[in-house]
């Protein structure tokens, strides 16, 4: 039976285990997952694609390119919108998975099964497989041009080359930041490439960005195409005289209100800037969970030198990466955890190298450490707290009784998004604006989440005038309300409706 299993393990191979793995996990992911607040605005401006009449004024992204691939497949398959965005992702994930075990399998063959394990249980990426969202292209647009960057190394052919930095240029319709990995591509063969060779290599591996970038800035200057938001943002957030001043400004007000000794005042501007960077490295090592000994292990175990040269140009690439998050956290003072997972996807390779060896030099806990990376593989993808069912029953009760979705009032988009509104249509606000707002009585109804562990709920309508007249909750005791006026409860139109459709409050 074991050897048959071996066998089998042989002819799937690591490549199409990966890939399969993936699909399935993305499955087990999307099982009573509800859609996420990013998600939302990718199937509004989906939506508005496939509706040319109502055209994309109500979108607020100006990079729509997922969007557009999700409107192309669903006119395609007649997938819903966001289905077709979750198919997209699966799939595009998949395929990040199966690049990144096939570059080990290329540099390293030994640890392509590690690879398949470790690239299929980080946290950092399979923790957001039932999301909505840009990622995914650009994490496996991005992999595709650094594993045809391998190949190219092995063969400097232009055919790899253009190819190579077409997959970037898809990857930067995704997220902005790829145009990072030009540079860092360009960089790597500046010093790997043979003396007498340099000049050339560095032009092979960036004429596309080299010829594009000087096209684009023509068309800017000479006002034909506008420069997009987008583009100008970043390049605020890429200025360090820009940041300094910011940070200066930052640590001005910090100095005043935080700092109660003349020496830490004085130095108020460092310790902002050193502690905004210091979460870069922090959700670097907690999104890579039980993989940072293996990680750690793959460096000490060997030079470091020889550990990153084996898999250039993924240092150069984790260098630029880490430089765009760091002039984004200093800019923004911020940093979402999903922005920094493409650094742990680049420390794959080495993670599973780490791995391979650790399993070679403690053969006794190897199926301990098999099940571990098992473990955190199914807790990615699996909870056991309550689903969230009330939220989509709430919207779907909201878009049968609420006629006028501008009069009604939402602290969580999702309502609106089950209630098959557009997120533009209904007023967003938090609990406490959409109370003023009521009173003010710029909208009718508010629909509000309520947290279990929120006792003064009918204190706090009270106070305000508010009764709710439906209530929908789920197994864990967390609910949404739907409250109206006191006054209006006389009113036909809504008194009628609540009558007839639900209950009172509980």
């Amino acid at each position: 039976m074991t050897a048959q299993w071996m066998t089998g393990m042989r002819w799937i191979g690591p490549l199409r285990m990966a890939f399969v793995g993936s699909l399935l996990l993305s499955f087990l992911a999307l099982q009573g997952s509800l859609i996420n607040r990013d998600g939302i605005f990718y199937v509004d401006a989906a939506r508005a694609l496939l509706e040319p009449a109502a055209g994309i004024s109500g979108t607020s992204f100006d990079w729509q390119f997922l969007s557009l691939l999700m409107a192309g497949l669903s006119v395609l398959t007649g997938l819903a919108p966001e289905t077709a965005g979750h198919l997209l992702n699966a799939l595009l994930l998949a395929g990040t998975c199966c690049l990144l075990v096939a570059i080990v399998r290329r540099r390293l063959p030994q640890a392509a099964w590690a690879a398949c394990l470790v690239v299929l249980a980080m946290p950092a990426y399979n923790g957001y497989r039932n999301e909505l969202l840009r990622e995914y292209g650009f994490w496996f647009f991005c992999t595709l041009s650094f594993w045809l960057a391998m190949r190219w190394q092995e063969a400097p052919r232009w055919r790899e080359a253009i190819a190579c930095q077409l997959a970037l240029g898809i990857a930067v319709l995704f997220r902005l930041e790829a145009v990072a990995f030009f540079a860092a591509l360009m960089l790597w063969q500046a010093f790997a490439a043979p003396a007498g060779q340099r000049v050339r290599r560095v032009l092979m591996m960036g004429c596309v960005p080299l010829a594009g970038g000087t096209l684009a800035a023509a068309f800017f200057w000479t006002g034909v195409l506008p420069v997009p938001d987008r583009v100008t943002n970043y390049l605020v957030a890429a200025n360090p005289l820009r940041t300094l001043q910011i940070l200066n400004e930052a640590g001005s007000r910090m100095s005043e209100h935080v700092f109660p000794f003349k020496y830490s005042r004085e130095e108020a501007g460092f310790i902002l800037f050193f502690g905004l960077l210091s979460v870069i490295p922090v959700k670097f090592l907690k999104m890579a969970g039980v993989f940072v000994v293996p990680l750690a292990y793959a460096v000490v175990a060997n030079p470091v030198r020889v550990a990153l040269a084996r898999w250039q140009p993924l240092p150069w690439a984790f260098l630029a990466y880490l430089l765009v998050l760091a002039a984004f956290v200093t800019h923004q003072f911020f940093l979402v955890g999903r922005y920094v997972s493409l650094l742990n996807l680049l420390a794959v390779p080495v993670a599973a190298a780490g791995f391979a060896l650790l399993m070679q030099r403690f053969p006794r806990w190897k199926w301990l450490m098999v099940a571990l990376a098992l473990l955190t593989m199914a807790a990615n993808v699996v909870s056991f707290s309550p689903r969230k069912t009330h939220i989509v029953e709430a919207g779907r009760w909201l878009g049968a009784n609420a006629h006028d979705a501008a009069r009604v009032g939402v602290d969580n988009a999702r309502l609106a998004y089950y209630a098959g509104w557009r997120a533009s249509q209904a007023v967003s606000l938090d609990r406490a604006a959409l109370g003023a707002a009521l009173a003010q009585k710029r909208i009718d109804m508010a629909v509000f989440e309520v947290s279990r562990k929120d006792a003064d709920v009918e204190a706090w309508l009270a106070e305000r005038g508010l009764k709710g007249v439906r209530r929908f909750a789920n197994k864990a005791g967390d609910a949404v309300i739907v409250a109206v006026p006191v006054p209006a409860q006389a009113r036909p139109s809504i008194t009628e409706r609540s009558r007839s459709n639900t209950a009172s409050m509980e």
